[in-house]
């Protein structure tokens, strides 16, 4: 991370500002005096500003049941992104999505401004089943459980590991399991059996699951209270 990000990230300032005060010679970085703003910084590096040691403050783990109408990006065009929800969010930080659901998807979504954190726990959930609750338009008999799992089956990206598990929740509804992205090709699967899914809501990812966290509310966690 460059310096002046860091600075910015510790205290509340500009990164002109920032800049600004590193070039006045304020800031050190283990025990030398450093005057670029670009200067990179190791893990472990001592950062002290005016005499006092500084450093970030702790990353957020944010736990998000995702209501419909939100995208999981930073900025979209159509769509408000789910960082609106976010009330404790930090504007002078980026935010990383662990998964990503669609906008009119609803559901747990796990995301961070720490990237390293992020992209660890994608391939982890990589090899988890995610539970989908999938509300129907049309009525599901038990009989077509088999043969509906079993074109998915043919339909999906099967390889070694591959977890797929359709389940009768209720006449209209299913619980679909699966440790891949429910494509397009998973989902035209129902309209052979004349089935449109109406709604998707991602109900749990491995061990990981809501609660009775309610729609838009979201939890912040320690990174070692989240365990998928």
């Amino acid at each position: 991370m460059r310096l002046s990000k860091f600075l910015t990230l510790s205290i509340p300032m500009s990164r002109n500002q920032a800049k600004f005060f590193i070039r006045k010679r304020r800031l050190s970085v283990d025990g030398k005096v450093v005057t670029d703003p670009n200067s990179e910084l190791r893990e472990d590096s001592n950062v002290v500003f005016d005499g006092k040691q500084i450093s970030i403050a702790g990353y957020q783990y944010i736990v998000l049941h995702k209501p419909p109408s939100y995208a999981c990006t930073s900025k979209d065009s159509e769509f408000a992104s789910v960082l609106q929800l976010i009330k404790t969010r930090s504007e002078k930080r980026s935010y990383y999505f662990a998964n990503a659901l669609g906008p009119e998807q609803t559901g747990l979504v796990l995301l961070s401004d720490d990237a390293r954190w992020a992209n660890r726990m994608r391939r982890k959930l990589s090899k988890k089943a995610f539970v989908y609750l999938a509300s129907l338009k049309g009525v599901v008999s038990e009989c077509q459980i088999p043969q509906i799992k079993e074109a998915m089956m043919a339909s999906a990206d099967t390889n070694i590991g591959t977890i797929i598990d359709v389940q009768r929740h209720n006449e209209t509804s299913l619980l679909l399991s699966l440790n891949q992205v429910l494509n397009q090709e998973l989902l035209d699967v129902f309209h052979s059996f004349d089935l449109i899914i109406n709604s998707l809501h991602l109900q749990k990812m491995g061990i990981l699951s809501l609660g009775d966290l309610e729609e838009g509310d979201y939890l912040e966690l320690t990174e070692n209270e989240i365990k998928i």
